[in-house]
């Protein structure tokens, strides 16, 4: 009897191993190993945007953040929980389970400032992803609806810092799965999805299965391309426009290349969350970052989400597609490139305005004020602009409307010198990094406003030239004689870049460059009208002319400038938001609009050159009295064609 008891468990051990008894491990398999295997299978790939270097600012300089697991920020005696009405810190260093007895009341505030980052964030991220051991990892959570026989397969992405046109702390978006027809986990492994979601800010956008903008790497796990800094979840490695739909961003989303390839761990949420469990944090209903007003405040957590307690109907009004943004190949500034520009710029105002208001806002003030009384002497100058416009109609659009095949063609040119050497190879040389790219642009980027500058500009000159003379010419006939023009403008336009990108590189030096580039911006007119016959000499002419007036000038320019440009620019933009048309439709009504106003924008500002001319001779004289005399016969048809006044009882 001794003898069996001595060995009785190791016959136990040996029959065990052999598999004649069921394992306890296989005794522990239930629906948990399922969901995990669920959530194993359809782990997204995450592509990050590659960051240039460290402390690189998103979303130009790539990503600098991971999807990690809170575990980074529990227990961390850095991490304060403060009073959300009084500010005061009631816990410091919280842990999962302390989290869930906290009020609403409550946010998470970390080290720095989200108003002014800095590198702050990363820096500490680095910092404890090192400390801790931390992988790349995402949330996996399953919803099942019996009623009605469905089933949801949620990805839950967690960002320690959204660096955005919005900054703040913390940030949750997150990728979601759709079944039909299916109830339980063990189906869902052995069927198909129908339908895909990733989000995007507070909307998203669908996809069915088998969608092929949906890249599947061995057979399960999708392809997501988070956009640098704002995290917005994309099917493809572009740059996506966002405009406030449905409470989505404002801006623009970089998802382009370069892409760091990011497989990630998938940690699964238990259906019941404990309080008192490593998943307790779930429960904490405050804010996962610092106050702050409106779009900066810090998110609150999934389980206060609709969509972790109803995807069904949090997704209802998703998105079909994201509008992507492409290259710049529109005729003159592009309405996306401008909508781009213009939200960084405004988000940069309002973070000001947030840090600073004492000192923003009357300065923004200001600036207004300057503009409007400055630029009050541009209105008379513009009525002759626009007289002379009315009268030689067909001459100005059909000189505007040319500029769109030379905008083409020189559209054609620039995609050619891209894709070919010496270009392609200085892009593949720097391995296709975002400085390559972005060194191309550079070189490349200004052709079609040479386009502008050698061609289009000087023909519209002679046109206006030759009706201030009483003697108009054909369209072809200014595009003729305007050739002449090309190389003396070219050298012009080749001093003004020596001078002008020095200035703009040393940024403390911009002011001077603005300064230099209101003094020479009559080059060109004095050249056509004939006040100079060389590059230097124009620039000299054009100096002249300027001194003694150059904020008058300067902000009689500005007026004009933006009188070629933001017409189609804010009509693009509200057809696309408004409208719902395809951006190549928006760009291309730009474009025409660009095309139809260039010519009156440089018809305003040939006029102002001739106002503020100094010693003009005797044809200038009568140049400056034949436009007068088109102004006061404009005003006369317009008087003769207003309707009479009533007659008093």
């Amino acid at each position: 009897m001794r003898l069996l008891v001595k060995w009785l468990p190791m016959v136990v051990g040996l029959v065990m191993l052999m598999g004649i008894l069921p394992t306890p491990i296989a005794a522990q398999e239930s629906t948990d190993s399922l969901e995990q295997q669920l959530a194993d299978k359809y782990a997204p790939i995450m592509y990050l945007r590659t960051q240039d270097h460290q402390c690189g600012k998103p979303p130009t300089e790539g990503e600098p953040y991971l999807p990690i697991p809170v575990d980074m920020i529990l227990n961390n005696d850095r991490i304060l929980v403060r009073d959300a009405n009084t500010n005061e810190v009631v816990a410091t260093g919280p842990s999962a389970q302390e989290l869930a007895t906290l009020g609403a009341d409550t946010y998470l505030d970390f080290p720095g400032n989200p108003l002014r980052p800095g590198c702050t964030y990363e820096t500490d991220e680095r910092a404890w992803i090192a400390e801790q051991g931390i992988e790349p990892s995402v949330y996996a959570h399953i919803k099942i609806d019996k009623e009605n026989n469905k089933l949801v397969l949620q990805y839950w992405f967690y960002y320690y810092f959204n660096h955005w046109n919005n900054t703040h702390e913390s940030d949750w978006e997150g990728i979601l799965f759709m079944w039909d027809d299916v109830s339980t986990v063990e189906e869902a492994l052995n069927t198909d999805p129908t339908q895909v979601g990733y989000s995007q800010h507070g909307n998203g956008e669908l996809a069915d299965w088998g969608d092929s903008k949906l890249t599947l790497e061995d057979g399960s796990h999708p392809a997501a391309y988070p956009a640098a800094g704002s995290h917005a979840t994309f099917y493809g490695n572009h740059t996506y426009l966002a405009w406030g739909e449905r409470n989505s961003g404002f801006g623009c989303d970089m998802a382009s290349p370069p892409s760091t390839r990011t497989p990630v761990k998938a940690i699964l949420i238990p259906d019941e969350i404990d309080p008192k469990g490593e998943f307790a944090w779930l429960l904490y209903p405050g804010r996962w970052g610092e106050q702050q007003p409106s779009a900066f405040n810090g998110p609150v957590g999934p389980y206060f989400n609709t969509r972790y307690l109803d995807p069904w109907t949090a997704t209802s009004n998703w998105r079909p597609f994201s509008i992507v943004v492409p290259g710049s190949d529109a005729l003159g500034p592009s309405m996306t490139d401008a909508f781009c520009t213009l939200t960084a710029a405004s988000s940069r105002l309002l973070l000001n305005a947030l840090v600073h208001p004492l000192i923003t806002l009357p300065l923004v003030g200001i600036i207004v004020a300057a503009i409007a009384y400055f630029a009050r002497g541009a209105w008379p100058i513009f009525q002759r602009a626009v007289a002379m416009y009315k009268r030689e109609w067909k001459l100005f659009i059909g000189i505007g409307l040319m500029s769109i095949p030379i905008g083409i063609i020189f559209n054609g040119i620039q995609q050619f010198l891209i894709r070919h050497d010496p270009l392609k190879f200085i892009v593949n040389y720097l391995d296709n990094t975002g400085g390559a790219a972005l060194t191309a642009v550079f070189m490349v980027g200004g052709i079609q406003q040479l386009a502008m500058v050698l061609v289009i500009s000087p023909a519209i000159l002679v046109a206006a030239k030759s009706v201030m003379e009483g003697n108009p010419v054909t369209v072809m006939e200014a595009y003729r004689r305007a050739f002449r023009f090309t190389g003396p403008v070219a050298i012009a336009v080749l001093i003004a870049l020596l001078v002008l990108v020095p200035l703009v590189l040393l940024t403390i030096l911009v002011p001077f460059a603005i300064w230099y580039a209101v003094r020479g911006h009559f080059f060109m007119q004095s050249m056509v009208f004939g006040h100079s016959s060389t590059p230097r000499g124009s620039f000299r002419q054009s100096f002249r002319t300027v001194k003694g007036h150059w904020w008058k000038i300067g902000f009689s320019l500005l007026v004009f400038d933006l009188l070629a440009v933001l017409p189609g620019i804010l009509i693009g933009f509200g057809l696309l938001t408004i409208g719902r048309t395809a951006v190549g439709f928006a760009n291309g009504i730009s474009s025409l609009l660009y095309a139809l106003l260039i010519p009156l924008s440089v018809l305003s500002v040939t006029i102002l050159y001739l106002t503020y001319l100094k010693d003009p001779n005797q044809e200038d004289q009568k140049m400056v009295a034949e436009v007068e005399r088109i102004r006061n016969e404009s005003d006369d048809s317009a008087a003769d064609v207003a309707p009479a006044t009533a007659p008093t009882a």
